[in-house]
């Protein structure tokens, strides 16, 4: 029988908050959703609101995309996992987490053409 659309939500709800160490309670805490809808989403028992999934995938650090479109590859995997959590973090945090990410990967080129340069 194949899955249905529902039910493929659910089980990436609930795939996504297991990754993340939340307990349905937890999600419930930080989102704002009830611990009832959270689990009723989860069984595919229910067609939840944009309202709710945004409030749900905001606290689980995902996006839309990776949240629909889960990715195949480890490194797309990553990337999504990272713009999710990006997107999680207030202004700020936005800045600071592009200043390193910005710093770390200039730091790691400058390192490889070093060592290409040095054989």
């Amino acid at each position: 029988m194949p899955e249905s659309d529902f039910t493929r939500l659910g089980n990436a709800m609930r795939n996504a908050r297991k990754s993340r160490g939340f307990t349905q309670e937890r999600l419930s805490d930080v989102s704002g959703v009830s611990v009832r809808h959270i689990a009723k989403i989860e069984k595919g028992d229910v067609n939840p609101s944009f309202d709710i999934m945004e409030k749900l995938i905001t606290a689980l650090g995902t996006s839309f995309d990776a949240f629909y479109n889960p990715a195949s590859d480890k490194e797309t995997k990553d990337l999504q996992e990272i713009i999710g959590l990006y997107k999680a973090c207030p202004s700020s945090g936005k800045r600071l987490i592009a200043a390193t990410a910005r710093a770390l990967a200039n730091e790691l080129m400058d390192t490889n053409l070093e060592t290409e340069s040095n054989k």
